[in-house]
């Protein structure tokens, strides 16, 4: 039974290394967050490195990296010499934060072109899919806001349940 949810732990991590390497990140950091899931625990650099058997120095990159997006965090461990870190118990919010901030752009960008020089005839077909991009991501970001606070209360109502 050990021998299950060990595997059942790394096919976990794995998919998250995967997910993350989808979505355009680097698929280390996707493992680090997924380990950090997995384990529940806080684990220091160097058993995170003996965990994903990677050397430490790209991993100490992709923590320091996922720490400053507010998915990881530093925090006290066994040892007061080592760093240790855990996942940022807001992970789920602060990685739709950074969705968020993409979709903001994609607005932003539609509005910076929009308001340029795209009123000849010869760019209508621009301009046309500019609009459609601007009320797309205005749409979603306006989705995205409404996700966010009732995620908030959301999350507080889950953890009155208890562990």
């Amino acid at each position: 039974m050990e021998h299950r949810a060990a595997q059942l732990q790394k096919d976990f991590v794995e998919e998250f290394g995967n997910l993350y390497a989808a979505y355009g990140w680097k698929r280390l950091d996707g493992l680090i967050i997924g380990l950090l899931l997995a384990r529940a625990a806080t684990l220091s650099l160097d058993e995170i490195c003996e965990a994903l058997g990677r050397s430490k120095g790209p991993i100490s990159e992709s923590v320091r990296q996922l720490a400053g997006r507010g998915l990881l965090r530093k925090t006290a461990g066994r040892e007061n010499r080592r760093d240790y870190y855990a996942i940022d118990p807001d992970v789920f919010h602060h990685n739709h934060l950074l969705n968020m901030q993409a979709v903001r752009k994609n607005r932003e960008i539609a509005e910076q072109f929009l308001s340029g020089e795209t009123e000849s005839t010869s760019n209508a077909g621009m301009r046309r899919n500019l609009r459609e991009m601007h009320a797309f991501y205005t749409l979603m970001e306006s989705f995205y806001s409404d996700f966010s606070a009732r995620w908030i209360a959301e999350k507080q109502r889950v953890n009155e349940l208890g562990p």
